[in-house]
């Protein structure tokens, strides 16, 4: 289950209401007969003199010892310090996989999500099968990435792969969504549409450079469901 505390609006979210563009489609798929209302971390000094030669003597021994702390070995040794790069970058991984988890929806079991290696562009990705709450996916992708525009190319693959419809409501797909509490201001964008005759719904949310891409079955839940669920969760 996601660690996230929960959000003050995370039950007040929803599209911004603005006109489709372009023709309406004919697939009875992107219509919707009833408009949705959702509100969804001391050195211690001898002072006792010391004989030239034997001050010297000392000078030759700490140098030597020196030497074969800081020096590599005829074997090619060398400072350990080095190795502790290799886990500097595994805990960075860890620590990004450990936000991403932080930020997924409500509703997944422990052990429904597991981390992905990530791709190309990404920073993290974690891949959830069914989340228990009431219209909730069946499958899910929720992705980082590194900056702006590896979130607009992710995005964009994801709407390629889809038949695009109108969210339910008939709100503009692909368009921006955004919060009750500050309805000027988009906090990403949202696209509907079927995979496989499998419902679809994808979003962005643009101040954690994250993208989530949910979907259902055939057999359920559909399409109004699954945009209820998002509502609710995103």
């Amino acid at each position: 289950m996601s660690s996230r505390e929960p959000h003050p609006d995370d039950d007040d979210t929803g599209p911004l209401n603005v006109d489709r563009v372009g023709p309406p489609t004919d697939d009875p798929r992107s219509r919707y007969d009833a408009p949705m209302s959702v509100n969804p971390r001391p050195v211690h000094r001898n002072r006792t003199p010391i004989v030239p030669i034997a001050a010297a003597a000392a000078a030759v021994v700490g140098i030597g010892a020196l030497a074969w702390i800081f020096w590599p070995d005829a074997e090619g040794g060398q400072d350990t310090s080095a190795d502790s790069a290799p886990v500097r970058q595994t805990e960075s991984q860890q620590a990004t996989d450990a936000r991403l988890q932080g930020l997924l929806p409500e509703g997944y079991a422990p052990g429904a999500c597991q981390p992905l290696e990530p791709s190309k562009g990404t920073l993290a990705q974690i891949d959830c099968v069914e989340n228990d709450d009431v219209g909730g996916p069946l499958t899910a992708t929720y992705t980082l990435v590194e900056n702006d525009t590896a979130r607009k190319a992710f995005f964009d693959d994801v709407t390629a792969r889809l038949s695009v419809v109108d969210c339910p409501g008939n709100i503009q797909s692909p368009g921006p969504w955004r919060r009750n509490a500050a309805p000027d201001q988009p906090v990403g964008t949202l696209v509907c549409g079927f995979q496989e005759s499998r419902p679809t719904v994808a979003w962005t949310t643009d101040a954690d450079l994250l993208i989530s891409e949910v979907q259902s079955g055939p057999q359920g839940p559909n399409m109004v469901q699954l945009y209820t669920w998002w509502a609710s969760h995103s």
